[in-house]
């Protein structure tokens, strides 16, 4: 038993080292890249017109090693929709069903479109609108004038504290089973 403990902490110890403030880094379990998770529906209007500014981010973040997943949190969605429905607006980047609604419910998501961003270690440090385009279902200015998703990506990207950790997205809404 104590050998095997003596081992493990030799390995761990091995592949370990320091980084420029001399803190302790280890490489077994490397932490894992930003990640955007997107909530949507294909057939909400408020969801639909945000694909544009979508796809825009990802081409922006993608790049800097930022991954992102689409959630359709609804149980009549299918996977055949998903593909058309990011096909339709030339989205490459992966889309899920969340018919049981786990991942939604996981992460408190309400509203469609909404966004979660997570850090490199799973924890969320944004959640809410992707901008304040839309302040009232059905009522948008003619352009955004706060990026939330973007300014937090920035300053997690760049070590920054975000300012707003959390907005109120605006769309169609999650129908959330009450237990």
């Amino acid at each position: 038993m104590w050998r095997k403990m003596i081992v493990l902490f030799l390995i761990v110890h091995l592949l370990s080292f320091g980084n420029t403030e001399g803190e302790k880094v280890h490489k077994i379990f490397p932490p894992g890249p930003l990640k955007v998770m997107l909530f949507l529906d294909p057939e909400c209007p408020v969801s639909n017109a945000y694909m544009k500014e979508i796809k825009s981010i990802y081409a922006d973040y993608s790049a800097k090693g930022v991954s992102f997943e689409a959630y359709f949190p609804m149980e009549t969605v299918t996977e055949k929709d998903i593909k058309a429905f990011l096909k339709k607006y030339n989205a490459t980047f992966p889309g899920f069903p969340d018919p049981g609604l786990r991942k939604a419910t996981r992460y408190q998501a309400t509203v469609m479109p909404e966004v979660v961003l997570l850090n490199e270690n799973g924890i969320t440090v944004y959640q809410g609108a992707i901008d304040n385009w839309f302040y009232a279902l059905g009522k948008s200015r003619p352009r955004a004038t706060e990026l939330y998703l973007r300014n937090a990506l920035e300053a997690t990207l760049n070590g920054n504290p975000i300012m707003q950790s959390k907005t109120q997205a605006i769309g169609c809404l999650i129908n959330m089973k009450l237990d």
